[in-house]
This record gives C-alpha cells, structure tokens and sequence, in this order.
C-alpha cells in the first residue's frame, strides 16, 4: 500500500510556488552553468556499471534529503482575534515542554474529515468535493508556526456498503504507523439522526484494531454545525445529538469510563461570522469554532501526555466485525449434510416403504 500523502497533490505532483527574487536566481545560476558547460571538454561516456553506480548515490541523496513541516500559512490569513486564540491555545502545549501534536481524523464517509482539515489549517490540503469517491490513501499536513508544529493525518471512510472497509481500515493503521497520536478525532454529521449497526461495527472495529488507547483520546466532532433544529433549541439539540453519540460508543465497547468530549464545526462557505470575521456558530454564546475546537484537541493531549504508537505487530483484538457467525457456518453445514439429510431421507424411505409414498 502506498504510503500517506505528504499534500495535495495534482496529477501525482506536488507544486512550490517560487518568488521572484528565486526566479532571477535560478536564471542567473543557467547562464553560469551554461558557460561552464561551453567551456568544459565534453564528458567522456559511462560505462554502464558506472552509470548504475551514479543513479544510485543520485538516488540515495535524494532520499537522504529533510522533508520537514511548512510553515503555517493559512495561520496568517485568519482573523488576528482567531490568531491569538489559537496561539493562546497552543502554547499551553509548549509551556509543558511539548512542539508538537499529531491529530487523526477517522469516520464514515461524508462524515468532513477533510473538509475539517483544510477549515483548521485554512488551507486547501485535502481534496473534499461532494459526489466524488474518496480517496484510499492517507494524507498528512504538517504545519509549523511559533516553533509549534501541528500534523493533522486526513483518512479515508471506514465503512464499503454496510460493512467495516478492511482497506479503510488497513489505510488508518499506515498513517498511524511509526507516528506518535497525541488525539483523535472521530467525525459525524450533527443531522445525522440515529446509531445504527453499522456505527457500532465502527466503533468496535476501531477498538480491535488499535485498542481502547484510541476510545481514551479521541474528541467526537460533528460536522454541518450551521443546522437550525425544529424541535429543540440549538444548545439543547447539540448536547442531546452528542450523549446519542457518546453513549453508543460507551455501551457498544462496555467502557462507561470515556470520557469523550464533543467539538462542532461548520465548514461551509455560509458559515456565519461574528464583527472580528471569526466563524461562529448559532449557539447562545455565538462560538468561535475554530479555537474551541484546536482547544478540546489540546484538552486531550495534554491531559494524557503519553501520546499513543501503534503498534502493528500487537494484536488487540482476533474479532472481526465482518466475521461475526461464520465460525457457525462449517458446523450447520456438517449438521445439515451428516444429521438433517439422512434423517429427512430415512422418513421418506420409511412412506415409501408402507405404501404412502405416491399416493393422492
């Protein structure tokens, strides 16, 4: 499988945007190198080992060469109230000695996971398009800013039809691999209306596969936080939408001790703003999403300060969700062939027998 997408990329390239100062640089730098190569002899030809030998080291210098985070862009082109927000916020993380956390986004499909993504950042990093089948390989954006520096890891939906997607979930384990996890985040709309079975199939695959660790530091997040409820006040709906959540989980895993807390987010166009041009959402204290929702991640890794490795070589748990009953299968089958079938074909051999059999 391939391994996560350090950005967005376009056509299977990546593209730097480079200034102008650069620009004439790297002319300048042609034109020497132009008349270095006019006044050089020409190069005698490579023997093939040698050319093998020179593709190698190219290669190895290639590979040898620091890929590190961005700085944070999108940072700069926030509100300035969001801003200092979000540096207040972080540097709650760098007083106890921690520049870095690391965050996964997991859920179904269509749950925002990518568009929460490029709304934290205020980048376009992922590529979230209604209509359009996601994508099978994780993504991770790395921003820096403050000497902080923030990963957020983007995956694909955990669920084909109505069953766990073992690919989905192959793709979480190689962006969790070799990474330290400081919080998750698992995603659902806020309209959605039930738990149903296969949400369940959900939360318990996630368990089997990672362990309790990820229930532990995981933040529910509710997508399309713009939703005006008929029946309820806004706050009231919220709470109520998030305990359905929380308690599916808590009893579907028998774990009443998660914690759990609940962050909403409204990534469309139309969000609404408050005077300082922070996006808000209609609750009673018009919250600023975007800060509240970093500051419940920060919450939960600072609050358990060894960030969580999984380890792929572990087995937490045999059970599969899609496997559920099939080790009853082999044992009807012998119980159908060897018990039921002759019985059956006793009975009727035993009418034949007495004369019954063929008769009106």
């Amino acid at each position: 499988m391939a391994e996560p997408q350090e950005e967005y990329e376009e056509d299977g390239e990546e593209y730097e945007e480079v200034t102008d100062e650069e620009e004439d640089y790297e002319e300048e730098e042609e034109e020497e190198d132009d008349e270095e190569e006019a006044a050089a002899p020409a190069p005698q030809a490579m023997t093939p080992q040698a050319a093998m030998l020179q593709a190698m080291q190219q290669a190895q210098a290639q590979a040898q060469q620091p890929v590190g985070p961005k700085e944070w862009a999108g940072l700069k082109d926030m509100p300035a109230k969001t801003q200092a927000s979000l540096n207040e916020v972080l540097s709650r993380m760098t007083s106890k000695g921690q520049t870095e956390m690391t965050v996964v986004f997991v859920g179904k499909q269509g749950a925002g996971k990518s568009s929460t993504l490029n709304s934290v950042l205020n980048e376009r990093v992922a590529a979230a398009a209604p209509f359009q089948p996601e994508t099978l390989r994780p993504l991770l954006a790395s921003r820096r800013a403050a000497g902080f520096t923030i990963s957020l890891l983007d995956t694909p939906g955990l669920l084909e039809g109505d069953a766990v997607s073992q690919r989905g979930m192959s793709s979480v384990k190689l962006a969790m691999k070799d990474r330290k996890v400081h919080a998750v985040v698992y995603m659902d709309r806020l309209d959605a209306w039930r738990v149903d079975n296969s949400d369940r199939a959900v939360f318990k695959a996630l368990a089997d596969n990672f362990g309790m660790d990820i229930w532990e530091r995981t933040v529910l997040g509710f997508s399309h936080g713009q939703l005006s409820p008929t029946q309820l006040p806004y706050d009231q709906f919220v709470e109520a939408r998030a305990n359905e959540l929380r308690s599916a989980i808590r009893s579907t895993l028998n774990a009443p001790h998660l914690e759990l807390p609940h962050a909403v987010v409204e990534n469309g166009s139309r969000c609404a703003t408050n005077s300082e041009g922070e996006k808000v959402l209609p609750d009673k204290e018009r919250t600023a999403w975007v800060p509240k929702f970093v500051s419940t991640l920060v919450d939960v890794a600072t609050r358990l300060l060894d960030p969580m490795e999984f380890d792929e070589q572990k087995t937490y748990s045999k059970d599969d969700p899609n496997k559920k009953r099939r080790l009853l299968i082999l044992p009807m089958l012998a119980l159908q062939v060897f018990v039921l079938r002759p019985f059956i074909t006793n009975l009727i051999r035993a009418d034949i027998k007495k004369g019954k059999g063929g008769r009106v």
